[in-house]
């Protein structure tokens, strides 16, 4: 038992030694370092970008307020951030009516270079927003469309309260007047400086007159600050037939837009005819289809208006041909209108009158003491079958 313990402290002291000897053995040796492969890598050289879009201002333009009918203008701001060169073409915009102008000022921009997309549209839509956009094509691998927006709300600076003024049925010798509101939305001080009719033969028998309007007429516009009323007249002495003219009105705040009304009706004489189946522009009277056992009645209107329609009487003058399956009868004049006063004329096939095809119209005649108007003739069509 001694003989091994003597045996471990040996051993054990062996190897302090050992270790010692080898530590002064060592102790001025340098190991080697591979230097490459612990020190920092080495840089790689950057992967190529290619062109690369970017619109330096944004993709979206809002305008915020545009009046209605004005002209507007934006220029998009792109940049080539890339590292060759982009080009750019721009395509079809959203709207080809509003947009009159969408174009790059450059269609091949070099790295850092920049250049605009211009977009120009007129304010035509009749909603209280707006959003347009166009495309911009480009060899941008990442981003071959960019697609621009402009956007806002459109006010109207002054705007009618309706578009035409209508005078129906005017007699020539006769005035009659119309009006209708107009509205300033940004400014009270509303005036009109010039009107303008482009058909001279309307415009010597039209007199327009503006005045302010009254404060219960302003409240039906509740988000007006101010307005006018205009009163358009029409003189006596226009002839027969049609009209539908615009009015244009110039205003102090409307000089790129001006206002335009317009005018639609038509002259027609003091006496004329009116009711089922008239055709009043041939002084026509179409009765129909009808079977000959049930006949046919019906009731027209001969009308006198003007200034001398209380001195004028209407009288049946005869029916051609005459005939007893064809009554024609002539009733009292009514005043039931202030600017009329109608003669009820009632036509009537009697129930079993023979079967005929009257396409080639029956006429009746009538007498007036109108000055203008002396004599109306009316045709009568009509098929009583079997």
């Amino acid at each position: 038992m001694k003989a091994i313990l003597v045996g471990v402290v040996a051993a054990v002291a062996g190897v302090a030694v050992g270790w010692s000897l080898t530590q002064r053995e060592f102790a001025r040796e340098a190991l080697p370092v591979d230097l490459e492969r612990v020190g920092p890598a080495a840089p790689r050289a950057a992967a190529p970008v290619g062109p690369k879009i970017t619109v330096v201002n944004g993709e979206r333009h809002d305008f915020g307020t545009m009046d209605r009918g004005s002209h507007g203008r934006h220029a998009f701001l792109i940049r080539n951030d890339g590292d060759a060169p982009l080009t750019l073409a721009t395509g079809q915009p959203s709207c080809g009516v509003c947009i009159k102008v969408f174009r790059a000022t450059k269609e091949r921009l070099e790295p850092g270079e920049k250049a605009e997309v211009i977009i120009e549209w007129d304010v035509v839509t009749s909603e209280t927003e707006f959003e347009q956009s166009g495309p911009v094509n480009t060899n941008d691998p990442a981003r071959p469309t960019v697609t621009l927006y402009i956007s806002g709300r459109v006010i109207d600076t002054v705007r009618a309260e309706r578009p035409d003024l209508h005078f129906h049925d005017l007699s020539t010798n006769e005035a009659a007047t119309a009006s209708l509101n107009l509205y300033a939305f940004r400014d009270p001080d509303l005036q009109v400086h010039k009107y303008e009719l482009n058909n001279p033969a309307l415009s010597k028998f039209v007199e327009v007159s503006f005045t302010p309007l009254q404060p219960a007429d302003l409240a039906r516009e509740p988000a007006a600050k101010g307005g006018l009323k205009m009163t358009v007249q029409i003189k006596p002495g226009l002839p027969l037939g049609d009209f539908n003219e615009p009015l244009v009105l110039h205003t102090n705040q409307s000089r790129e837009t001006p206002l335009t009304v317009r005018l639609i009706g038509n002259v027609a004489s003091d006496v004329l005819v009116m009711g089922p189946g008239v055709v009043r522009e041939r002084l026509l009277v179409n009765l129909g289809t009808f079977p000959h056992k049930e006949g046919k009645k019906q009731t027209i209107y001969v009308l006198v208006k003007g200034p001398y329609r209380d001195q004028t009487t209407v009288q049946l003058a005869g029916v051609e041909p005459a005939t007893d399956d064809f009554r024609v009868t002539l009733g009292e004049p009514l005043h039931d209108t202030p600017k009329t006063v109608r003669y009820p004329l009632t036509i009537e096939i009697p129930p079993g009158a023979p079967p005929v095809s009257r396409l080639d119209a029956v006429k009746i005649h009538l007498a007036t003491t109108h000055p203008d108007v002396k004599e109306l003739t009316l045709r009568v069509r009509y098929v009583a079958k079997e």
